[in-house]
C-alpha cells in the first residue's frame, strides 16, 4: 500500500515521507522515507557546510502507531566536511548509531521508573537487553554533567554509599534533599571520595550549606566537620531505628537470659511487640 502523507505528522525533520506498508501480519507498519533535499548537509555540529559521498538508509524503530509496532525506513547522508573528515549527518530524531528514534528511547526510560524492564519488554515486544540499553542511553544524554564546580544554592544535601553489585563496588551518591536531584557520583565510599566533592564546591556554596545527612557512619562525619563549617550532621531515621532494634534485641535477650521459666515464657515472642509503636498495638498486645 502506498500513499502520500505529510511529512510533519510524523515529526521526522530531514526527512520527506512517501507512504507506509502494513506488514504481512498486521501487527507493525513501516514508514517510508527519502531525505529532505531542500536540506542542505552540515558537519556533526551543524555549522559548516560539506559535500555527499553516500546516501544510506536504515530501519529504526518508533512510536507505536494505532497499537502497531512502528518501524521508519530512513535516508541520511554519509558527509565530507571541508578539511576532508568523512562522517555521518546528525538528524535531530535519532542518534547515528541508534536503531530506535529518541522519542522511542525516552517512552521506554519513563517506563522503566515505574515497571521492571522485563515488564517494558514484554509490553513493545523487544528484549531485556534492549530495554535496558534504552535507558542507559536515554538517561546518560539527559542527565546533568554533575559538576561539583558548577553547583550553587545547596542548602540542604544528602550522602549515601549505594553498592553496583550485590557486597561489593560501592560509590558514593550525594542528593539535593530540597529537589531529591542527583548531583555527584563517585566510586568508592571512603571519607576522601566525599571530602572530594566537598573541596570542588564554591565557597559560597560551601558556606550555604546548612545540613547534610548520612548514616551514621565516621567517615561521612569526618568529611562534613572538615569542609562544612556551617553544617549540621542529621543522621537518616532508618539507620536510627535499626540501631534502637539492635539495642532492645540486646536488652531482651540479656533478660530472658537472666529471667524465671516463667518470666521467659512472657519474654519469649515479644520481640515485635517491643519494637512496634505504641499506637500500632491492639488491646491484647498492650496487656501482654
Amino acid at each position: 500500500m502506498s500513499s502520500v502523507l505529510p511529512a510533519e505528522f510524523f515529526n521526522l525533520k530531514s526527512q520527506c515521507v512517501r507512504g507506509f506498508t502494513l506488514n504481512s501480519n498486521r501487527k507493525s507498519v513501516t514508514i517510508h522515507c527519502h531525505r529532505d533535499k531542500r536540506l542542505k548537509p552540515k558537519d556533526q555540529n551543524g555549522n559548516r557546510p560539506t559535500t555527499v559521498n553516500l546516501r544510506l538508509k536504515k530501519l529504526v524503530q518508533d512510536l507505536p502507531l494505532l497499537s502497531l509496532q512502528t518501524f521508519v525506513e530512513i535516508e541520511f547522508l554519509q558527509v565530507v566536511t571541508q578539511d576532508g573528515r568523512r562522517q555521518m549527518e546528525s538528524l535531530p530524531f535519532v542518534d547515528v548509531r541508534a536503531r530506535y528514534t529518541n522519542r522511542f528511547c525516552r517512552l521506554v526510560s519513563a517506563l522503566c521508573r515505574h515497571m521492571s524492564i522485563n515488564a517494558v519488554a514484554k509490553h513493545f515486544g523487544l528484549r531485556w537487553g534492549t530495554v535496558k540499553d534504552m535507558d542507559k542511553q536515554y538517561l546518560e544524554s539527559t542527565l546533568p554533567g554533575l559538576d561539583p564546580t558548577q553547583l550553587t544554592n545547596l542548602k540542604h544535601i544528602g550522602v549515601d554509599e549505594v553498592a553496583r553489585a550485590k557486597g561489593h563496588n560501592y560509590m558514593t551518591v550525594v542528593y539535593n534533599m530540597e529537589t531529591g536531584g542527583l548531583i555527584y557520583v563517585a566510586e568508592g565510599r571512603t571519607s576522601d571520595v566525599f571530602s572530594s566533592f566537598l573541596e570542588q564546591l564554591p565557597e559560597s556554596t560551601k558556606q550555604g550549606i546548612e545540613a547534610v545527612v548520612m548514616d551514621m557512619g565516621p567517615a561521612y562525619q569526618k568529611a562534613v566537620r572538615e569542609s562544612l563549617p556551617n553544617a549540621d550532621i542529621v543522621f537518616d531515621r532508618f539507620h536510627v531505628m535499626k540501631n534502637y532494634g539492635k539495642v532492645i534485641d540486646n536488652q531482651r535477650r540479656e533478660e530472658f537470659r537472666k529471667a524465671e521459666k516463667e518470666s521467659k515464657e512472657m519474654i519469649k515472642g515479644s520481640r515485635y511487640l517491643l519494637l512496634k509503636n505504641e499506637d500500632k498495638l491492639t488491646d491484647i498486645q498492650k496487656k501482654n
